[in-house]
């Protein structure tokens, strides 16, 4: 009986450290390939945008509209965010200032982005506005939740 229970103890030892290992070095955890997730993003833009034409079904007068708008509101690599390091040899007035920068090239870049997406809108009908409407920006069932379930 003593021996079963230290069996068991060591089974449980052993299956707890396993829980607690660290990753090897090939198993990617950690890394972060900006190429790549920028790549998967691009991809997924395409195919979404594929998706809204089929449904908006414009017509050959609107297909100019549709890729200037495609044009406008393609991802970009987003800005880079500042350097930590340079930030840290700033004093608090020039980190806010750099920060104020970046907010402003961001906010600029939206409001670019937002022209595009009314310009491109008056173009639509009514059928196609509702169908914008409903499909352009769709909702991931992950969005929808509170945070903390």
């Amino acid at each position: 009986m003593k021996l079963k229970k230290l069996a068991l103890a060591g089974l449980l030892v052993l299956v707890c450290g396993t829980a607690f290992a660290e990753h090897g070095p090939g198993c990617g955890k950690g890394k972060f390939d900006h190429a790549k997730w920028q790549e998967h993003r691009l991809e997924h833009f395409e195919k979404h945008q594929d998706k809204l034409h089929t449904i908006l079904q414009l017509s050959n007068a609107q297909e100019a509209a549709w890729k200037t708008y495609q044009a406008q509101i393609k991802p970009q690599d987003k800005a880079e965010h500042p350097d930590v390091a340079e930030l840290n040899k700033l004093n608090t007035l020039q980190r806010l200032d750099k920060m104020e920068a970046w907010d402003k090239e961001r906010d600029l870049r939206q409001a670019e982005r937002a022209k595009a997406i009314r310009t491109f809108y008056a173009q639509l009908n009514d059928a196609q506005k509702k169908a914008f409407d409903e499909n352009a920006f769709p909702q991931h069932p992950r969005h929808d939740k509170p945070h903390h379930e």
